[in-house]
């Protein structure tokens, strides 16, 4: 048996062990939908250079691969997590938290009282929004998981999309009813331990179902509490009803040796407005992949992107905008910072279908390098089978100006202060793209404390 049969052989191991203990409880379709995207991984295995894959060919996954994480013992008692690094600057939110998989009941806000069935705390609120577990969803048959859960990152998404629907237990699930706009950020927390001696794989899942008019803006946060070594194989699906406006925010602050892999999966409605922020400041390996469908007139959608690189990190992020329809538009910001001996790889395709007139696309990629050792990858790419649009592209890879360098030492500012100064501003248009207040500021201190770090 070849080294990647192992690799992959030791996934069907773990899952057949899961199946057996206790899986069988779950629903049929959800048995189901596991065994297909089980079937579809050992298919198609990991992504590598050799199999001649071109998405991946700036991102080698073999160290990945060959490692073999364990599931976490969910039989130890979590412990005592101090959650006040990770306290959001605004009044109490719906928050979810997850430690190494496990949903954390004493952690989260509103967690079910001595004897009380989870489906009335989570399932039964018709004036807000739904904040709970997939786990308790697919228990008692919510039909929105069942009609949406593994239909829009399915097979097609890849290799790790599957891994992560074949091993689908728990994770969380949001729904924003019609007419409903909440006010306050919604909070699903994921977090690692990170043990030296023990690496270990986690599966965070994320379904988010916005109703038609709804509102509501969706902080998923990923965060280590140690420095060792694990995988995180993460999917969130996001479906927006028609005129609904929803804001995706992603902060991943991994440990540096980390594995870091995560899909997103965007399906909008007529006149839907979706922004989604992705803020990649930890991890060894860090792989995203953004896919949205536009996929009825007026839907309209915002990327925006920061990742920091420092020693040998390696950031990598795709993204792809599908102008299926007419009168759709999308615009497209991600900006790297790099350093030592880093590198960032950025590939942005932007796809208007046959038909799809008065479409409206802009990309643009920017890359800040701040030493020689560290390297950018930046593939922007438009296919346009309609006459009537417009679409633009760009892409840069630079260093500090020189002259804006000159003109803050002229003015008596230290260099090391000249260059954060300027640093700072290069993130600020994603940074303010945030439109939640308590959220911007939350992340800005994220940014602001990895840039002092590195």
């Amino acid at each position: 048996m070849s080294a990647q049969a192992t690799d992959e052989a030791r996934y069907l191991a773990a899952f057949e062990a899961a199946e057996r203990n206790g899986a069988a409880h779950d629903p049929t379709w959800l048995r189901e939908l596991r065994r297909d995207a089980m079937a579809e991984f050992t298919r198609a295995g990991f992504p590598t250079a050799r199999r001649g894959n071109e998405p991946w060919k700036y991102t080698d996954v073999r160290s990945l691969a060959s490692t073999a994480f364990v599931a976490p013992d969910v039989t130890e008692p979590l412990g005592e997590i101090d959650l006040s690094p990770y306290d959001l600057p605004c009044p109490r939110v719906h928050q979810l938290v997850f430690v190494d998989g496990r949903y954390a009941p004493q952690l989260s806000t509103d967690p079910p009282s001595e004897g009380e069935r989870a489906s009335h705390v989570f399932f039964e609120r018709g004036d807000g929004p739904i904040v709970g577990r997939i786990a308790e969803a697919a228990h008692y048959d919510v039909p929105l998981v069942r009609e949406h859960l593994g239909k829009h990152a399915g097979a097609a998404a890849g290799a790790f999309t599957s891994l992560n629907t074949a091993f689908v237990r728990d994770g969380a699930f949001v729904s924003i009813p019609d007419g409903v706009s909440v006010p306050e950020p919604i909070y699903l927390l994921f977090i690692s331990t990170a043990r030296p001696e023990r690496p270990t794989v986690t599966y965070p899942r994320v379904l988010i179902v916005a109703g038609r008019d709804s509102s509501a803006t969706v902080l998923v946060s990923f965060e280590s509490l140690g420095d060792g070594a694990y995988f995180t194989d993460a999917v969130t699906e996001i479906v927006a009803g028609p005129g609904a406006s929803l804001r995706c925010i992603t902060l991943q602050r991994e440990s540096d040796a980390a594995y870091h892999v995560s899909t997103t999966n965007v399906t909008q409605a007529r006149d839907s407005s979706v922004s989604t922020v992705t803020v990649d400041l930890g991890g060894g390996l860090v792989r995203h992949d953004l896919s949205v469908l536009l996929a009825e007139p007026g839907a309209s959608a915002s990327l925006n992107g920061l990742y920091l690189g420092r020693g040998k990190r390696h950031v990598d992020n795709h993204t792809f905008v599908d102008h299926a329809v007419p009168g759709a538009s999308s615009d497209e910001v991600y900006k790297g910072i790099l350093d030592d001996d880093s590198r960032g790889v950025f590939v942005g395709h932007v796809l208007v279908r046959p038909g799809a007139q008065h479409t409206v696309a802009h990309q643009v990629n920017k890359n800040l390098l701040l030493s020689d050792g560290a390297e950018a990858d930046t593939q922007p790419k438009l296919e346009i089978f309609a006459d009537d649009v417009t679409c633009t592209h760009g892409a840069a890879v630079g260093q500090l100006d020189p002259a804006a360098m000159f003109y803050l030492k002229s003015r008596g500012i230290g260099e090391a202060v000249a260059r954060a100064l300027l640093v700072h501003g290069f993130v600020r248009e994603v940074v303010d793209s945030i439109a939640d207040d308590a959220v911007r500021q939350y992340t800005d201190d994220a940014v602001m404390a990895a840039l002092r770090a590195g």
